[in-house]
């Protein structure tokens, strides 16, 4: 365990495994955590009132799944890519991103947002 000290970004990750079963990267987890289940984004039929939206994310960052959450929630179509395993979609991330792989990064119809608060996407998507 003392190596992982110097590995894991969270400088208190023994407490948030004892307490959420995580350390807060999710580098690091309990014998018994799973994790929270995501639901699959909301189809987009051929007349839908919403803009095409991208989510790059990883699965691992708590601002992707509070993305992920808003607009399922708001039944807002949108896709995914995992910059985690998309190569591809990383490079595109870190360009928009001055070099940073910074998630989620959302493409709406070709507007950037990067990290968006809840309240900021809310606005820019009328919720």
């Amino acid at each position: 365990m003392l190596d992982r000290a110097f590995i894991c970004p969270c400088d208190r990750h023994k407490r948030d495994i004892a307490e959420t079963g995580h350390c807060i990267c999710h580098l690091f987890v309990s014998e018994d955590y799973q994790p929270e289940a995501i639901e699959n984004p909301p189809e987009r039929g051929e007349d839908s009132p919403w803009p095409e939206i991208v989510v790059y994310g990883a699965y691992w960052c708590r601002d992707t799944i509070r993305t992920f959450h808003l607009l399922n929630a708001a039944g807002v179509p949108y896709r995914i890519v995992d910059v985690d395993s998309d190569k591809e979609g990383a490079e595109k991330v870190k360009g928009w991103n001055e070099g940073h792989l910074s998630t989620p990064t959302l493409d709406i119809e070709g507007r950037i947002l990067s990290v968006p608060s809840d309240e900021e996407l809310s606005a820019i998507l009328g919720l």
